[in-house]
């Protein structure tokens, strides 16, 4: 009984996966883009340029855009730009329809 009560709990259990400070799911874009990208411009002449600095300009901008912002906020802001401008709270009825 004793052991319970002296047990170690970790501290921050809450905390993102991060790897070299960026969030793991933005290196898997990232990864996942220059994968794509060598597998289209992998031959073309200049297709280093574009399989190299293309993921690295994305991971440059998702790591220093998103300093300092809450979580979910381009999932949010990507939503909130491509909406229609007009958000309703519950379902539309025949009286307010959309036009």
């Amino acid at each position: 009984m004793t052991d319970l009560k002296r047990s170690q709990v970790h501290r921050r259990l809450e905390a993102k996966f991060k790897i070299g400070g960026a969030d793991a799911s933005d290196l898997i874009l990232v990864l996942l883009l220059a994968a794509v990208l060598n597998l289209f411009l992998g031959r073309v002449p200049f297709g280093a340029a574009f399989v190299f600095g293309l993921p690295a300009a994305l991971f440059a901008a998702l790591y220093f855009g998103k300093r300092g912002k809450p979580d979910g906020f381009l999932a949010h802001a990507l939503k909130f730009y491509l909406s229609t401008g007009e958000l309703l709270a519950g379902s539309l009825d025949e009286n307010h329809g959309r036009k």
